[in-house]
């Protein structure tokens, strides 16, 4: 079976965690006889070559994309990777007055781009039940397409040496944030904030943005000496996987997060976790996890001081290990494409 992978054109200089998830999906499928292909928006193709076309992605910069392959025929399978801080009635409701807003006067939402693309879809595939749940009664989108598809992680980072980076570094159980540097969702500021009142070496990885939020980030990283940042350190990077298993604490304080495959990463590695709590989060972490309030300093603060607090196990490795590696993500992806194709 040959399969196109595709989701929004700056992917490619972008990174982060979608790719991730299309990247090791498509190696691992193909050890069940998959063929995967990922889209490259200059090439030609011939779509009848492929059985189906799989979008991650349902927002603005894939719509358009999706719209065109359903139009040409093609099997579609969404990833919708969606949140909304509104409860599902909210949602609905804002969803209908926006669909008059479009009707009478061309305005657009993102939640419309959401909707539309699932109602494209064969089958929608949430990372989530709570992701799940915002499809289905906020946006309307037929239960009988949902199957949910956890994300994963690479089992590498469970056997993740620290020595790597306490060598180069000199850096041993310190805190750590690995993502972007310069979008608001990931609520840096306040987590900059919190750290100035924690008396603990902190870790900053991650390409830095050019965005005016960035240049502030980065005039209040050089305000603490505690703060170490660490720009230019490639994903695939051993000393990437090395600072997740010699920190003591991985903090991801997002305004929500879908689940953050960094704190996956981290937590298999051994890092204890302080995350948010919005996103279906808890569905990966369950109990092995502190879960802050990201409009809360003082929650921010709090739930680093009690990771730090407590001591320093495999619990959440395992977990992560027996439930969200690749490998079984694969499984379940497997499962689903076979609905649709015997």
């Amino acid at each position: 079976m040959k399969i196109l992978f595709g989701s929004y054109s700056a992917i490619s200089v972008l990174g982060g965690g979608i790719k991730v998830q299309m990247t090791n999906l498509a190696y691992h499928l193909q050890k069940f006889g998959y063929e995967i292909e990922i889209f490259k928006p200059t090439q030609d193709y011939n779509l009848k070559e492929f059985d189906l076309f799989h979008l991650f992605g349902a927002h603005l910069g894939t719509y358009h994309f999706g719209r065109a392959m359903h139009s040409l025929g093609m099997k579609m399978v969404v990833t919708p990777i969606f949140f909304s801080k509104r409860n599902p009635i909210q949602l609905y409701w804002l969803t209908k007055l926006a669909k008059g807003l479009r009707h009478f006067g061309g305005i657009w939402t993102e939640h419309l781009f959401t909707q539309e693309l699932c109602a494209m879809a064969k089958i929608v595939t949430p990372n989530t039940e709570k992701e799940a749940l915002l499809l289905t009664k906020g946006l309307k989108v037929n239960k009988e397409k949902i199957k949910i598809l956890p994300n994963g992680v690479d089992e590498k980072f469970y056997n993740a040496n620290p020595e790597l980076f306490i060598q180069d570094y000199k850096l041993r159980d310190f805190i750590l944030y690995v993502g972007h540097i310069g979008w608001r969702r990931k609520n840096l500021l306040a987590l900059i904030k919190a750290l100035a009142r924690i008396d603990r070496k902190a870790v900053f990885i991650g390409p830095v943005l050019e965005t005016d939020y960035a240049k502030i980030l980065l005039a209040e990283i050089k305000k603490n000496k505690n703060i170490i940042l660490i720009p230019n350190l490639p994903p695939n990077s051993p000393l990437l996987a090395s600072a997740y298993a010699a920190c003591d604490v991985f903090v991801l304080p997002s305004y929500y997060e879908t689940p953050g495959l960094a704190a996956l990463e981290a937590g298999l590695a051994g890092a204890k976790i302080v995350i948010t709590k919005y996103g279906g989060t808890c569905e990966y972490f369950a109990d092995y996890a502190e879960y802050i309030e990201p409009r809360s300093i003082q929650s921010i603060k709090n739930g680093i001081i009690k990771a730090l607090n407590k001591k320093k196990d495999k619990t959440l490795a395992e977990h992560i290990k027996n439930n969200f590696l690749w490998e079984k993500a694969s499984q379940r992806l497997v499962e689903i494409y076979r609905l649709l194709t015997g």
